[in-house]
């Protein structure tokens, strides 16, 4: 992962180079935030810019092949420790689902991990006795293809009182081996271990770095992506969320909307209707927006040749008879009403009447066209 795949942090990713460039690297870093800051995609950014053997000035080549395996999680020299699911386990029996995790979501939290691994998503992650030892034989060998070791700790809160045995290595470590432990929360670290790294502080993001990530990676609207900025308060792993959870299970729930809507189904719409408001606002307001986003497709589809339509190929098939009963006229008309939803969702409206009034509305445009 090179520091230009992160979002935001620019000042810090500046401080991180400098460290490696001027030579002056501590031998044990905490790297401290809050969830969802990007503090574990940086301290892998991290180590591939001090293992790279083309860095650039700003940032590792991302083409050598010590690039090429710290992206995809393997490099031999580089070592991972983190939470597991029981007793005696250690880290390299999940290696496989920590690099597939790593590569869908680096922005994960405890809960996440957890669910991937074990059947009881409730069980307590722990560092177990097992896994110091693992380390310490790990650190003990030599480096296999270049002249370092680094070994990232992610989550070190809950190596509990079996960290004091890793105290030796991290204050006196063999040389040319680099530890950094990636942590959200300071007050539930062993005193002896902070005391011996350095304090890399990682900020929250800002509610316009948020912003500008949505509008980015999702192509939300201002509105929208200022409104889940202002949710997630800083937090990109829950913006992450509350933006897919939409794309993966509302397409099927605006479906059934429709064709409920059209055919005047006033009981399956109170039930659509009751479900979505519990879900509450945010998630109305993105279930809304991916409303908007069947009418573009399906405006589209039906105006150009050879469109290819963005839905899963599952979907594709709704999309295509959708377009054989709506004109464009219909089309805006109920663009038009879902977007104003939207506006008074955003502003408090009642959920439920406002989600009925929409139904009463798109099924008055399909009467009028018919």
């Amino acid at each position: 992962m090179k520091f230009s795949e992160i979002h935001g942090h620019e000042e810090l990713k500046k401080k991180l180079v400098k460290h490696i460039s001027s030579h002056k690297i501590p031998h044990a870093q905490l790297f401290l935030g809050p969830e969802g800051c990007g503090s574990l995609a940086l301290a892998i950014a991290y180590i591939q810019y001090l293992f790279c053997h083309n860095p650039g000035a700003e940032d590792s080549c991302g083409e050598c092949s010590s690039c090429i395996k710290i992206s995809k999680h393997s490099h031999p020299d580089v070592h991972y420790s983190y939470p597991t699911a029981g007793a005696k386990q250690i880290s390299t029996n999940y290696i496989e689902d920590w690099r597939s995790m790593l590569n869908s979501n680096v922005y994960m939290n405890t809960s996440d991990w957890m669910t991937k691994i074990s059947k009881d998503e409730n069980k307590t992650p722990n560092i177990t006795r097992e896994e110091t030892r693992d380390i310490l034989a790990k650190l003990s060998l030599k480096p296999f293809e270049g002249k370092a070791k680094a070994l990232i700790i992610w989550m070190p809160e809950y190596l509990d009182k079996v960290g004091n045995s890793l105290l030796k290595i991290i204050e006196e470590p063999p040389q040319k081996t680099y530890f950094i432990l990636v942590s959200e929360k300071f007050d539930k670290l062993l005193s002896t271990i902070t005391s011996r790294t350095q304090l890399v502080k990682i900020n929250a993001y800002s509610d316009e770095e948020v912003k500008a990530y949505l509008s980015s990676k999702y192509q939300l609207d201002h509105s929208m992506a200022e409104h889940i900025a202002f949710v997630a308060e800083g937090n990109l792993r829950e913006a992450r969320m509350l933006v897919e959870e939409v794309d993966d299970n509302h397409s099927e729930i605006f479906r059934s909307f429709m064709l409920a809507s059209y055919g005047n189904d006033l009981d399956s719409i109170s039930k659509i209707v009751d479900d979505l408001a519990k879900t509450g606002r945010t998630q109305i307001q993105l279930f809304l927006q991916n409303g908007l986003k069947n009418l573009r497709e399906t405006l589209l589809f039906k105006n150009l040749d050879d469109y290819q339509i963005r839905f899963s190929d599952d979907y594709k098939g709704f999309i295509k008879n959708f377009s054989k009963t709506l004109n464009a006229r219909m089309i805006e008309k109920d663009y038009e009403l879902i977007n104003e939803t939207i506006y008074h969702i955003g502003r408090n409206a009642n959920a439920k009447i406002s989600l009925f009034h929409l139904s009463l509305g798109l099924r008055h445009n399909f009467i009028r066209k018919k």
